[in-house]
């Protein structure tokens, strides 16, 4: 007889089926993230791309994200600060029980500091600035790595199957979590060749054969469904950030584009750089880059893998590819900014210290063994703690630019209806970049890595940037100029001979358009 379950009886079920390190796992990704990212869950904070997609269906074909319009359906299509940072804590702690499920970590403390590395790392608190979209994201992080767990276990022989679909589905809602896959994919197989007792030659080449298949099938199925979804919505692909490009050059650009590949892995290591962005932070990154070769060589001697000609060479192959795996995005583009939206695979740098110590520490004496704890302990600790700080002072100059806007907005506001002019029916140009706007210079320079949280106001400098906040904040519904016409106002002689702003006459009407010459 078919039997049915009740919602309780499978939900039951289902936790009992979760082990408590996945339990660890989540409660603790969700609880530091919950603490972590609590202030701009509370408040309403824009950047500029955030302030004009309050409401926004998301359906973004044209940047290769064909999936993306579906899964942020999951929160509706408006940006709420709660709800979409609630569900996007859920699927981050799916995504901890998952990473501590592939690489076996059973150390309580080894889960909470992976998990605290995993949401406290400056890349989430960036796409948290861009509140719409960000629970999306964070549902492809998850089916990215899901991918990696469907792949390398071996339950099932055609499971990387599974594996495919979950890429295909985590590139189409945004393709910045491909180098995530890949530098996962690859810690997984470094380990796996330091461990021959776990992983013998013969498993080794079905498990390159099965993450070849995983990866080629993965993109082929993203593609083809990409090409599918722009010809039923007669859409071309965009320019910005060169993704109409990607995929068509020769073989000069893919030699230029492995160059700049290498260069901004070695340059995202500087002083200044989110690894390193203060002295504590600096210290945690060397200790780590210490704790990790120690590691390695630690598990390379005891397993004496130097005898071993293949994994030898397999080894020299995974450090070559290390770079191109962390900036996959430029062998696709070389015309992408890749901000820190997009690294957020650089946090598992932070994680492989927690993961090798977990392999090593049997290999060592009891004494050893709680020293380098102790030196794991540390850095990661400095790390979660430090990315913390940085996310909240990132909020709290969110916060006062929102503020210091507003009241830019009000003050312009107030003197064009007091103008002799004033008409509200009449278009408006607000031209150059205010540039009185009090700047915090320790502010400033911490989080000029920090995209969509840096700057002393929510928009810079073209009248496209202010029309929204006018609308959405003060409740103008004002009409702008187009860029074209704005340059023409530029070029005016009456424009010229205006002062800036705050200045008297710095408001005027050229052309049946109400101008406001700002600072440049």
């Amino acid at each position: 007889m078919f039997c049915i379950k009740s919602p309780s009886e499978y939900l039951g079920s289902l936790f009992r089926r979760f082990t408590r390190e996945q339990k660890i796992a989540f409660l603790s990704t969700f609880l530091i993230g919950f603490f972590c990212h609590l202030f701009i869950f509370t408040n309403s904070m824009y950047n500029n791309d955030d302030i004009r997609n309050l409401y926004v269906n998301q359906d973004r074909t044209d940047l290769g994200r064909w999936f993306l319009t579906y899964t942020a359906g999951i929160s509706s299509f408006f940006s709420l600060p709660v709800v979409n940072g609630l569900l996007s804590l859920l699927f981050l702690g799916f995504t901890a029980m998952v990473l501590v499920h592939i690489f076996h970590i059973r150390k309580n403390l080894s889960i909470v500091l992976i998990s605290g590395i995993l949401v406290s790392f400056p890349s989430v608190a960036c796409i948290f600035s861009y509140m719409f979209t960000a629970d999306a994201y964070f549902i492809s992080c998850f089916l990215g790595v899901l991918s990696v767990y469907f792949v390398t276990r071996s339950k099932h022989k055609y499971d990387w199957i599974i594996g495919a679909a979950c890429l295909c589905f985590s590139v189409g809602i945004y393709q910045a979590y491909l180098t995530f896959i890949l530098l996962l994919l690859l810690l997984f197989f470094l380990l796996a060749l330091l461990q021959p007792q776990n992983y013998p030659d013969k498993k080794l080449f079905t498990m390159i054969v099965q993450f070849i298949c995983m990866l080629g099938s993965g993109m082929f199925a993203y593609y083809l469904f990409l090409q599918i979804m722009l010809h039923i919505k007669q859409l071309n692909l965009s320019s910005y950030q060169g993704i109409s490009q990607s995929g068509s050059f020769g073989l000069y650009d893919i030699k230029e584009r492995i160059v700049l590949a290498y260069k901004d892995f070695l340059h995202f290591f500087k002083p200044g750089q989110i690894l390193s962005y203060n002295n504590w932070m600096f210290s945690a990154l060397i200790i780590s880059v210490i704790l990790l070769a120690v590691f390695f060589l630690t598990l390379y001697c005891k397993n004496i893998i130097y005898k071993n000609t293949l994994r030898n060479f397999l080894l020299l192959l995974c450090f070559i590819a290390l770079p191109l795996c962390a900036n996959t995005i430029y062998l696709i583009s070389a015309e992408v900014n890749y901000h820190i939206l997009m690294r957020h695979s650089w946090c598992l740098l932070f994680i492989a210290v927690i993961v090798l110590f977990e392999k090593t520490a049997p290999h060592c004496q009891v004494s050893t063994q709680k020293l380098l704890e102790w030196a794991a302990f540390g850095a990661t600790f400095l790390v979660v703690w430090n990315y913390i700080l940085l996310s909240n002072i990132a909020y709290f100059n969110m916060n006062f630019r929102y503020e210091k806007t507003y009241a830019l907005c009000i003050k312009i506001m107030d003197r064009i209806e007091q103008s002799e002019d004033y008409d509200n029916h009449r278009r408006m140009a607000f031209i150059g970049n205010y540039s009185k706007t009090y700047k915090m210079d320790a502010v400033s320079d911490l989080l000029e890595p920090m995209a969509g949280m840096k700057g002393a106001r929510v928009f810079d400098s073209s009248s496209r940037c202010y029309l929204p906040f006018f609308q959405n904040c003060l409740g103008e519904d004002i009409e702008v100029v187009t860029p074209e016409e704005e340059d023409a106002l530029r070029a005016t002689p009456e424009f010229q001979e205006m002062p800036y702003f705050p200045k008297e006459g710095s408001i005027g009407v050229i052309n049946d358009v109400t101008v406001i010459k700002l600072n440049d």
